[in-house]
């Protein structure tokens, strides 16, 4: 029988994680609106509030590799993502104020990245990043709760069967 010559040995590689330095969670409003409606259903009325807010959150973490000895080789990396939360709101003839439980929607803007970090707490491309991402939530955020008011608070107070009708400022 012929044997078959043995494989080189394989030689893996394992490279270290780098080290978390820090981490740093967060999250920001960046537009936000609460639109009062009174609701009608035969003779019945009641106040109800949609409040809706765009926020975005904050990850962002300092690394250093494995193998450095000091901060010389650190970097940072970050992430932010937006979202839209809603939830009504009814006011009773007593006073009383109840809220429906948030609904949350990611929105699809984000902004990531990753440098290396020149000076302690100074991340001026993940600032960058998150003041160009503010800039077009706030700009496009009429627009945003237009949309959602037409695709959620307005299907849900139709199959209701109430008519709701923009009221002044909450009271």
């Amino acid at each position: 029988m012929i044997q078959a010559p043995e494989p080189p040995p394989v030689v893996v590689t394992v490279q270290a994680e780098p080290v978390v330095v820090s981490r740093k969670e967060a999250t920001e409003i960046v537009a936000a609106q609460d639109m009062a409606l009174t609701l009608t259903k035969a003779a019945r009325r009641e106040d109800a509030l949609v409040r809706r807010a765009i926020f975005i959150t904050t990850s962002m973490k300092v690394t250093r590799p494995a193998d450095a000895q000091d901060a010389a080789r650190d970097s940072y990396a970050w992430t932010y993502k937006a979202f839209l939360q809603r939830q009504v709101c009814f006011s009773s003839v007593t006073g009383l104020f109840a809220c429906t439980t948030p609904e949350l929607e990611t929105l699809p803007e984000t902004e990531e990245g990753a440098a290396p970090l020149t000076a302690p707490d100074v991340f001026p491309q993940a600032d960058a990043a998150r003041k160009r991402l503010t800039e077009t939530l706030r700009a496009r955020s009429a627009a945003l709760f237009e949309a959602d008011r037409k695709a959620h608070a307005d299907p849900l107070f139709k199959a209701a069967g109430v008519s709701a009708v923009r009221a002044g400022p909450p009271r």
